[in-house]
């Protein structure tokens, strides 16, 4: 049994021969290189020539990327995350308001749904008071289409700032938006002088 002239340098259990020039990069030992990164022990890998790929789209040099373009959040979650969440119920909203310290943008969609829901309180309440006081009169049968007609429309702008939320858009509604966004942002207060 001869040897393959192509490894003139392998012996028994991929030892190398005595004598034999092994190559380029020193001995690798047998390490077989694999589509994992190798573990980050702290020491350098078995291989000192194996290079760890990037993944697609990811920057060379940065296996992960915690910077988030809407800017970082003390909730210690994605801000598109929060701001969607804010829109849950009107709590969430509040919770979200008073834990968020510096994300505008969370704090503006969690001040948006806490108005907007505060509008369609004073409208359920306005309707009932005037669905009940025209009840038995022949305006009362025109009042109940106009309240699920106003309830429709306040739930299709609840879904669209909810859906925008998520999706990381500022997306601000006419009169509240720019209520909220005065509020969520207050200006800094000038110094007494």
């Amino acid at each position: 049994m001869g040897q393959d002239p192509n490894q003139p340098y392998s012996g028994p259990y991929g030892q190398p021969q005595p004598g034999a020039v092994p190559p380029q990069g020193g001995y690798q030992g047998g390490y077989q290189q694999s589509a994992y990164p190798p573990p980050n022990t702290g020491y350098p890998p078995p291989n000192p020539g194996y290079q760890y790929q990037q993944p697609y789209g990811q920057p060379q040099g940065q296996l992960y990327n915690t910077a988030h373009p809407l800017g970082p959040t003390t909730l210690n979650m994605e801000p598109n995350t929060a701001a969607g969440l804010s829109y849950l119920t009107w709590v969430a909203g509040l919770i979200i308001f008073l834990m968020e310290k510096q994300n505008r943008f969370v704090r503006f969609h969690a001040m948006q749904e806490i108005l907007l829901t505060g509008l369609a309180v004073i409208v359920w309440f306005v309707l009932f008071i005037v669905g009940f006081a025209l009840a038995f009169t022949v305006l009362g049968c025109v009042i109940l289409p106009l309240e699920l007609l106003l309830y429709a429309a306040l739930f299709v702008l609840w879904l669209i700032c909810l859906i925008n939320a998520f999706q990381g858009k500022y997306f601000k509604l006419p009169v509240i938006g720019d209520l909220a966004e005065r509020w969520a942002n207050p200006s800094p207060a000038t110094p007494a002088m």
